[in-house]
């Protein structure tokens, strides 16, 4: 899953994806990028956009998660109650503390701040 969405992220996505697997771009480059399709054809390698697909893209992102094949709290580890939404957006924007989701939820009960173990969303 790549939820970076430039031309080094999705090259090597490419490059770790086993023959048969399946890349899911949840962010997408602002310009072109290139990358091998050859290898994607060679390897048998799906290529998923999760954007614009609605329910059916998230549903296989789920799936993904639920069967083990992606961590997501490898790049979740920020969450923050609304009432910090602007410090949740400095952390996204900034990147600090290594953020690579940032996640502002409604739910009462969240705590808020980095690497924050709240429910999960």
């Amino acid at each position: 899953m790549d939820c970076a969405g430039n031309e080094t992220t999705v090259n090597q996505a490419v490059a770790m994806t086993n023959r048969g697997g399946k890349i899911c771009l949840a962010a997408f480059p602002k310009n072109a990028v290139e990358f091998d399709l050859g290898a994607l054809a060679v390897n048998n390698i799906y290529l998923y956009g999760i954007r614009g697909e609605g329910r059916s893209a998230t549903h296989r992102a789920m799936a993904l998660m639920e069967a083990g094949t992606f961590d997501a709290s490898l790049i979740h580890i920020h969450t923050f109650p609304m009432d910090d939404l602007p410090t949740a957006l400095k952390y996204a924007k900034e990147r600090i503390d290594d953020a690579i989701k940032v996640v502002v939820s409604n739910r009462p009960g969240v705590v808020g701040g980095a690497k924050s173990k709240g429910p999960q969303i």
